[in-house]
């Protein structure tokens, strides 16, 4: 089966469309999204809608848990704490509501999915190789699918510790025989100074994930940015991948 698999949209509407129609080559059956629908961007009620619409896996993310009176402002920076504010305006209540009754950690196909990490999946980051170390050691099955970093990255579990990869677009990780933790890099947000909107495919009969980037059109999200009164600092970083 394919499966596309997404993560830290928020509410970047331009990007989650692009990345559906480019992923459709793939003919993916299903669709993974690991948290953090709004937050940041302009349109997450939209990108909640879509996400249903193609019948998505949906986990919340800390700024969903935030949006939806499930996580303290104390978590957020006052930059994230300022967007979240505007998101609550965004979002229909029944929305919120959804996504109270959702998980934090779910299992599909042999797979652990998370926003943060294994063991803390509201709060945790998964960013260094001791990070990664504690991860592996808190899920059970060959692999786990996180986000929250906005980092594409994957671990690889070895004799010796982990092995940490950042792949280029079209990169494929065989995980046959492996403990893997892979993060799909941010729809939304991307922090590795690539602006091009992060994503994956998991091909669970060859074993496979197949790493990818998609340009979509930044000058229109930051516009609508704008328009909502975000800073300039939030609506700049879009640009530099930061």
């Amino acid at each position: 089966m394919l499966i596309l698999v997404l993560s830290d949209i928020h509410g970047n509407f331009q990007a989650l469309q692009k990345v559906i129609k480019e992923s459709r080559q793939f003919k993916w059956k299903q669709l993974w999204f690991l948290g953090d629908l709004g937050g940041y961007g302009p349109r997450p009620e939209e990108c909640f809608n879509l996400l249903r619409k193609e019948n998505a896996v949906i986990l919340p993310g800390n700024h969903d848990l935030y949006l939806s009176g499930q996580l303290p402002g104390s978590f957020f920076s006052s930059e994230s704490i300022r967007s979240l504010i505007q998101n609550r305006g965004l979002l229909k209540r029944n929305t919120l509501e959804l996504i109270k009754a959702i998980p934090l950690k779910q299992k599909r196909k042999g797979f652990t999915l998370v926003h943060g990490s294994p063991e803390n999946p509201a709060t945790d980051y998964i960013l260094t190789d001791d990070d990664a170390s504690n991860a592996f050691s808190s899920f059970d099955g060959r692999g786990c699918f996180f986000g929250h970093t906005h980092i594409q990255e994957y671990f690889i579990q070895g004799a010796r510790g982990c092995e940490r990869f950042r792949p280029s677009n079209g990169d494929v990780l065989s995980y046959r025989k492996k403990r893997i933790l892979i993060n799909p890099g941010s729809i939304g947000q991307p922090r590795d100074r690539d602006p091009r909107a992060a994503w994956c495919i998991l091909d669970t009969r060859r074993k496979e994930v197949r790493f990818f980037r998609s340009e979509y059109d930044i000058k229109a999200t930051q516009k609508e940015m704008r328009k909502l009164g975000s800073s300039d600092f939030l609506i700049e970083r879009l640009e530099k991948g930061i």
